[in-house]
């Protein structure tokens, strides 16, 4: 899954491929990864297969955001991993990353590195991203200050051993419940746009919506289909970044909130246009989406909607297969 594009990079999601294995395995063994990150004790193919699906495509599926592959757009050169990552041991996210020795040096680590913080804060809407490096790493300290992140001093982790050099963008103010319901709710339907080239942001969702979460479609005779999260975004991810739901779009016409404490309550209409196998089409519904606060801000707890009849003229293939 392609996540984002610079100038000159693709950063997309670590898969289980042999080609991925086999970098990853070389990457934790890199000496450069050892100084300055760990030892991880990944040393066959199948480790670094486990590796990638316990500490990548997990982290992607339950948080929304993790560490990607980043690609030379030029040759499709795989050059090492760039990203986000929340640790126990942080308040905020954190921006990542590492590279080959054969391509440090040329700004890519600060242009991968960039773009993972516009993504945090404008896909993903945090308040504040953080960066680490060890106290030593000049190079990783002038990266992460290069890219907006100010000097937060260096501290000793819990748990750690060896003492941290902590880097902190300055915080964006949410403004108040309204304000972030609102922001959520425009990121979460711009999540299904690829209009004019658009990456749609699908990735992002379970960053969106409580673990738990619900999905519910009612169609005209009443049939109702009830999914996870999950279930929601893979057909959607098929149609849209599998090219057959191309120009698509969908965005908020009116809505009424309704906030009680720690819960909410969005009612929205919405419009929609795209191309469907080659044969354009626009519609509308309603959607009706619960909130839930949490220590990490809102999140929405489920998902209810229903599309008009008719529109045409690729209502049959099209109803339900997107946001």
């Amino acid at each position: 899954m392609l996540i984002l594009e610079t100038d000159r990079l693709r950063l997309r999601w670590f898969t289980g491929t042999d080609t991925d294995a086999d970098f990853l395995r070389g990457l934790l063994n890199d000496p450069g990864w050892l100084a300055n990150i760990g030892e991880r004790n990944v040393r066959t193919r199948r480790q670094a297969r486990n590796w990638i699906a316990m500490r990548h495509t997990a982290t992607y599926g339950r948080l929304g955001f993790g560490f990607w592959a980043v690609e030379r757009k030029s040759d499709g050169a795989l050059m090492g991993m760039c990203g986000l990552i929340k640790r126990d041991t942080l308040l905020e996210a954190d921006v990542g990353y590492a590279l080959m020795p054969a391509f440090r040096g040329h700004g890519y680590a600060r242009e991968a590195a960039a773009a993972c913080l516009r993504y945090a804060q404008d896909v993903l809407g945090m308040a504040e991203v953080w960066g680490i490096t060890g106290p030593a790493n000049a190079a990783s300290a002038t990266v992460l200050q290069q890219i907006g992140l100010h000097d937060g001093g260096i501290t000793r982790l819990v748990g750690e051993e060896r003492e941290t050099w902590i880097f902190k963008s300055p915080r964006v103010e949410q403004g108040d419940d309204q304000a972030q319901i609102d922001a959520l709710t425009r990121r979460f339907l711009a999540a299904f746009t690829n209009r004019d080239g658009v990456i749609p942001t699908l990735p992002a969702l379970p960053h969106y919506f409580m673990l738990d979460a619900t999905v519910r479609v009612a169609d005209a005779l009443g049939t109702i289909t009830t999914t996870d999260l999950h279930g929601f975004i893979a057909p959607r991810a098929e149609l849209l970044v599998g090219g057959r739901l191309k120009d698509f779009e969908e965005h908020e016409t009116e809505s009424r909130t309704e906030i009680r404490g720690g819960i909410a309550q969005r009612w929205l209409r919405y419009a929609k246009r795209g191309r469907l196998d080659g044969v354009a089409f626009d519609g509308a519904g309603t959607k009706s989406l619960q909130f839930v606060r949490t220590t990490r801000g809102w999140k929405i707890a489920s998902l209810v909607w229903t599309d008009d009849l008719p529109y045409a003229p690729a209502r049959r293939d099209s109803g339900g297969a997107h946001g």
